[in-house]
């Protein structure tokens, strides 16, 4: 029995051993629950706090929004009474305009009216003046096509006139007239008393030059002398008029002549910079055909011939060794010409130039060809 009460006992003991080890757990989890409890009711008054702070301010924003609300409502309200005020005014304005354009109204209605019958009656009025203007029109055309009839008759008279007296001062000065032109003096000519010119001047007639030959002076008149200080221009001037005889239809030649190296090629040719009467003849030649093309018809063709050793050959033939005749022409005119020479139509002073220098190969590859280069004419 004892051990019984001693078991029970010890039983009873552990049993209040794990009761006191539960309570002290248990007093842990109050202490803890304690502690959670006062760290919420912490929270709990923060936060009511903080709602407490909000709803202040909102209450506070809510106070500035009613007010903003009711500034923007009266700044509108008195932005539209004047508004209204001017859409009154604006209204007044174009009511006082309505009655000021009525009666303008009224009378753009009666003008449309009246445009509308023109307008009707325009066909009627417009064929009438079509048919008066074609008859005016008619009869201006008769008066200057007779106007004109007469300007032509007397324009060709005129025309023969002027080529009837242009034709008499070539006479006059001479149909054949011969000019002299002295070149300077040049390094081939010698120095010192050598290089000085055996020709003399008059100082009265531009026509006579001295010539001091073995001792004696011997004179010379011609047509004109040219200076060595004469210009190209001054050579061509004196030459100029035969190119409107050769457009009036007259035959005209330039021909130069002189020993070799006495400046034929200069004075025909020249240079780019300076040219000679060659160049400048054709120039004018074709300025004065363009001139008169409105009224006249013009047909320039380009031939070079060649009388060598009494030949008379075609430089420009494809077989230019070929000895040509001149005849003459089998209408009665007595005119001169040459069968089966070459003939090439030109329409410029280059196309002239082109034919030359496609010859020119030809020219200078002669037995001659220095005495060649200024001696052979070229003639449109």
């Amino acid at each position: 029995a004892l051990s019984e009460a001693q078991s029970r006992n010890q039983y009873l003991q552990d049993q209040v051993g794990m009761q006191r080890q539960v309570l002290k757990e248990m007093e842990q989890q109050l202490q803890s629950s304690q502690k959670a409890a006062a760290q919420l009711r912490a929270q709990v008054t923060m936060s009511e706090s903080e709602l407490e702070q909000s709803r202040e301010q909102m209450l506070e924003e809510m106070q500035n929004m009613e007010e903003d609300k009711n500034r923007a409502i009266e700044e509108a309200f008195a932005r539209a009474q004047l508004e209204m005020k001017a859409v009154h005014e604006n209204l007044a304005g174009v009511r006082a305009n309505l009655l000021t354009l009525q009666p303008a109204l009224r009378t753009l209605t009666s003008d449309y009216n009246s445009l509308k019958r023109q307008v009707k009656e325009f066909p009627l009025l417009l064929q009438e003046a079509l048919q008066s203007a074609r008859t005016e029109i008619g009869q201006a055309i008769e008066e200057v096509s007779s106007t004109n009839q007469e300007l032509l008759r007397k324009y060709r008279k005129e025309l023969q006139l002027r080529k009837k007296c242009h034709n008499e001062l070539v006479r006059l000065k001479g149909n054949i007239r011969v000019f002299g032109r002295v070149r300077p003096v040049q390094a081939e000519d010698g120095e010192g008393p050598e290089a000085v010119s055996a020709i003399t001047f008059d100082p009265e007639d531009d026509g006579i030059l001295h010539l001091m030959h073995k001792g004696k002076l011997v004179s010379f008149e011609l047509d004109k002398v040219f200076r060595p200080e004469a210009t190209q221009e001054d050579v061509f001037r004196e030459v100029q008029a035969l190119i409107t005889s050769c457009i009036d239809g007259y035959n005209v030649c330039i021909f130069a002549y002189g020993q070799t190296g006495a400046g034929k090629t200069y004075t025909m040719e020249g240079r780019p910079e300076n040219p000679g009467i060659n160049q400048r003849a054709l120039q004018l030649l074709f300025s004065e055909v363009r001139s008169k093309a409105p009224d006249w018809n013009y047909s320039i063709t380009v031939s070079v011939a060649e009388i060598y050793n009494e030949a008379l050959r075609d430089l420009l033939g494809k077989e230019p060794q070929e000895k040509l005749e001149i005849r003459l022409c089998p209408d009665g005119s007595g005119q001169l010409y040459v069968p089966g020479l070459t003939e090439f139509p030109v329409h410029s002073v280059e196309g002239i130039n082109q034919v030359s220098r496609d010859r020119r190969g030809f020219l200078v590859c002669q037995a001659h060809p220095r005495g060649l280069r200024g001696g052979s004419p070229f003639c449109p």
